[in-house]
């Protein structure tokens, strides 16, 4: 990989646990104990009206760049070695990686945890990608890769899916999460883009999550 010099601090400050992921009927859940919790993206994605994404031909490669992607990023966050693949998709996922570590890595004070599972009372449970010092903010952040732009629908779900993260996050680690960004780079192109949700917008889609989880409950009793 081609990347600039790590000059920035890992300093985790927090403890958490490892859960086994399981999936049944194509949900997926956290496995605590002797019970399962439903994860927040399956959440979400069992709670969105229908037919508002449409998965292309593209889904398989793109789910396994994605999934590498994060992974090399927690390898370069917790500065261990990159086990490179020899792939089109690893390839694919390294350049990727270089333009967030390059580009959007160096907008970070400090790097807090990485890839940690939270849950919420048990109600609900997923993994952070990210915890970060921001101009001084405490900061979650999610990565996302992507052919094609985001719609506004999409935004929506990928923040309230921080939204539930920071939520958990806070209450389990006494913490105040003051804001919520998503690294977005295009799979194509290699540009990349920051979206960011400040504490008034994070706390409005705090609410827009409190009512799909409201929603699921519904309809799964």
């Amino acid at each position: 990989m081609s990347l600039i010099n790590r000059d920035i601090i890992y300093s985790p400050s927090f403890e958490y646990s490892k859960q086994e992921v399981v999936k049944q009927n194509d949900f997926r859940y956290y496995k605590f104990s002797d019970f399962l919790v439903p994860s927040v993206t399956s959440i979400l994605r069992i709670s969105r009206p229908k037919q508002i994404f449409n998965h292309s031909s593209k889904q398989a490669d793109s789910f396994e760049i994605g999934n590498l992607m994060h992974e090399y990023l927690d390898c370069y966050v917790t500065d261990k070695k990159i086990d490179d693949q020899d792939s089109e998709n690893s390839r694919i996922a390294l350049k990727l990686s270089e333009v967030i570590i390059n580009n959007i890595f160096p907008k970070i004070d400090s790097f807090i945890s990485t890839e940690a599972t939270v849950h919420n009372n048990h109600e609900y449970a997923g993994t952070l990608d990210l915890l970060a010092l921001v101009d001084g903010k405490l900061t979650i952040i999610d990565y996302k890769s992507s052919y094609r732009p985001k719609s506004s629908l999409q935004i929506d779900e990928h923040f309230q899916q921080l939204a539930a993260y920071a939520l958990a996050h806070d209450n389990m680690h006494n913490t105040k999460i003051e804001q919520a960004m998503i690294f977005v780079v295009y799979k194509e192109s290699y540009k990349y883009e920051i979206l960011t949700s400040e504490l008034s917008l994070l706390n409005k889609y705090k609410l827009m999550w409190n009512e799909t989880l409201d929603y699921y409950k519904e309809i799964s009793s």
